[in-house]
């Protein structure tokens, strides 16, 4: 049903949906214009007890289950270019968030089995191997992030925002100085180690582990990763648009209207390298405990 998704990875906060959504609008490309928890959590559910995480292993998954999965995203993907046409350009990309089940009626003629589609859904960086069961030709974009800004964001995500929350706290876990009564974000293999932990311990520890677990994870040939840089993206994306497009084997042309700047989302303020200054005491304080990772893609700390 689908050949070689475009597979787009990185922690929370990382940059993942601006690339994302300039992808979703390539007419070569079928999107959920989502994340695609509404599928996955169906086959693995998760909730906050002992033992249970996002995390997805190979072993976790059948062969009737990969084929549902393949045909689930094949049923509910969009193309709003391929099934508009020109018109599809002034659909603008938080619309198709609300109309893609329009979208994906609108595009069933032209559904044609194979399909390339584009995915973004960050606990996916714990379900690679999973993903490669049912997506065996898969390819996947690694967006990784200065974990200064991006452990900035995940904070302002848990303590200022409310979209983020997932998880109801066990009445037995404790986050120091937190009075909320959410986890937020993605529940990590080994979350139970955090009690007692402050929310900045915490994101900094959830920043360390989606991007641990790509690096182990990932397929090392260069035909089938590809890690880009936040920072080379959000200054400058037109090279970066360019090598994902070379790399995925698609018309570069189609995103060519984001050479200049890629679409901004899910953000309170405009992109800057700065914005953790303003917290960087608290930053600085944990920043051992994401040093070693950050070194090795690039971030020395």
């Amino acid at each position: 049903m689908i050949s070689r998704p475009l597979i787009i990875l990185g922690a929370p906060r990382s940059g993942t949906t601006m690339i994302f959504q300039a992808l979703s609008t390539h007419p070569e490309l079928w999107s959920l214009y989502r994340e695609s928890q509404n599928i996955l959590n169906q086959h693995f559910p998760v909730q906050m007890l002992p033992g249970q995480s996002v995390l997805v292993t190979a072993e976790d998954i059948d062969d009737a289950t990969a084929v549902a999965i393949d045909q689930e995203f094949f049923d509910e993907v969009g193309n709003a270019e391929a099934s508009l046409k020109l018109f599809g350009r002034g659909v603008p990309l938080i619309a198709r968030v609300r109309l893609s089940k329009f979208l994906t009626k609108l595009g069933k003629d032209l559904k044609v089995p194979p399909i390339r589609m584009v995915e973004k859904t960050p606990d996916n960086c714990f379900r690679i191997k999973m993903l490669l069961r049912v997506f065996p030709d898969a390819q996947f974009v690694y967006v990784v992030r200065d974990p200064r800004g991006s452990i900035a964001s995940i904070h302002k995500g848990w303590t200022e925002e409310s979209r983020f929350q997932r998880f109801e706290l066990p009445a037995d876990f404790t986050i120091k100085g937190y009075t909320g009564k959410s986890w937020c974000f993605g529940l990590p293999p080994g979350w139970e180690e955090l009690d007692g932990s402050t929310v900045m311990e915490i994101c900094a520890h959830q920043w360390r582990l989606y991007n641990e677990y790509c690096h182990r994870d990932l397929p090392e040939d260069d035909q089938r990763t590809l890690v880009v840089r936040y920072e080379e993206m959000s200054s400058d994306p037109g090279p970066v648009l360019d090598q994902v497009a070379r790399f995925a084997d698609l018309d570069p042309a189609p995103l060519d209207r984001y050479k200049e700047k890629l679409p901004v989302v899910n953000t309170w303020t405009k992109p800057s390298s700065d914005k953790w200054r303003r917290v960087e005491e608290e930053i600085g304080d944990v920043l051992p405990i994401v040093s070693s990772e950050a070194g090795r893609l690039g971030y020395p700390v």
